[in-house]
């Protein structure tokens, strides 16, 4: 276990979440502190965390004597797991905890339906989708909506808005799968009409599994591009304020500006065109790097700290005011899993060299 895996795991233990799996891990990892005082001698800063994080362990050794544990061998790793990783990391992060503890606002995703209702939708939920004479027009499955084919008379519009810190899928009328992005809204037809085109309208970002469809092509509208095809997979990024772009994952796509312009500009599978002015430039990009973000994964490949900050705040639900304005030029490569905001700040803190304060579901960034 190194250093990383073992402060998360100390984190855990001090919020009593530890499983007994991983109590056995961090009992086999710890060496003993017999005395109380030379314990708490340790801690440079904080006087209520260091009766704490003592009061915690006897909890623990009170609770392993009526159970025959061995208090020796609990003490006896307390000094390696503190030795081995480092008190700088330990008293990292009982520092930070002085500081209020991050609040996410737990946003819900929101249905906007033809008849100008709105409906919450939770993660995990069970909920349906009707019209204003109560048909049904989609079901939710756990983390996706999916639509039923129905013969309208006229094209009816749902949008849903996807908040910052989620993502989610719908399940078009047509079998088009799409997976939409943290911060992202679509708007689409309930069911599609046989005698048009497909068209979606996207801000945000979006990945699109289009069912092929030889006689109806398939358009995204988002920001001032058309991205058009018959069955492809491709993702959409269209946020305000940010480089619209799309990347080709399979088939081809053809794409336009919405006020005329040159003619389309088709895509291969790896390339990525980006809207930079009132121009397009394509370029050949390792696919991977934008389609991580459905599977949880967060990735900078080569990005300007600036740009970075407006992925952080999507992903966590989160405000960050920078005020150390020479990073914002610094570019980055990574990638992150299911880390902490903590976790990934603290990343950025020992690459760049920053501080940070963090306040209900604020951060701000600050010279050091």
């Amino acid at each position: 276990m190194n250093a990383k895996a073992a402060k998360k795991l100390f984190k855990r233990y001090l919020k009593n979440e530890c499983t007994p799996e991983e109590i056995a891990l961090l009992d086999r990892f710890l060496e003993s502190y017999q005395d109380k005082e030379v314990f708490l001698s340790e801690f440079k800063n904080g006087e209520g965390l260091k009766k704490d994080v003592w009061l915690k362990i006897e909890s623990r050794i009170a609770s392993s004597k009526s159970k025959g544990f061995n208090l020796y061998g609990f003490f006896k790793y307390a000094a390696i797991f503190i030795g081995v990783l480092g008190l700088v990391l330990l008293f990292d992060y009982l520092g930070q905890a002085e500081r209020t503890d991050l609040i996410m606002d737990d946003d819900a995703i929101v249905i906007k339906t033809g008849d100008n209702a709105t409906k919450q939708i939770l993660l995990g939920g069970k909920e349906t989708i009707t019209d204003a004479n109560g048909n049904l027009l989609a079901s939710q499955n756990d983390n996706q909506l999916v639509y039923h084919q129905r013969e309208l008379d006229e094209l009816v519009y749902n949008e849903i808005i996807i908040p910052k810190g989620k993502t989610f899928q719908v399940v078009l009328s047509d079998g088009t799968l799409v997976h939409l992005n943290a911060g992202s809204s679509l708007k689409y037809p309930v069911s599609f009409s046989p005698s048009e085109e497909r068209k979606v309208f996207l801000e945000g970002e979006a990945y699109f599994e289009v069912f092929k469809d030889d006689e109806h092509r398939f358009t995204v509208v988002a920001d001032k591009m058309e991205v058009q095809v018959l069955g492809t997979h491709f993702n959409v990024s269209s946020y305000q304020n940010e480089t619209a772009y799309t990347v080709l994952a399979e088939g081809s796509v053809a794409l336009s500006l919405m006020d005329g312009g040159d003619r389309p500009i088709i895509l291969k599978p790896g390339q990525k065109a980006a809207l930079e002015g009132e121009a397009v430039k394509v370029s050949q990009v390792d696919v991977k790097d934008y389609m991580d973000w459905r599977s949880g994964s967060l990735t900078f490949k080569n990005e300007p700290f600036s740009t970075i900050v407006k992925k952080i705040e999507r992903r966590y639900n989160v405000t960050v005011e920078n005020t150390y304005k020479e990073l914002d030029s610094i570019r980055f490569r990574g990638t992150f899993g299911n880390e902490t905001i903590e976790d990934l700040l603290n990343t950025f803190k020992e690459s760049a060299g920053f501080e940070y304060e963090i306040s209900t579901n604020k951060i701000l960034i600050k010279k050091p």
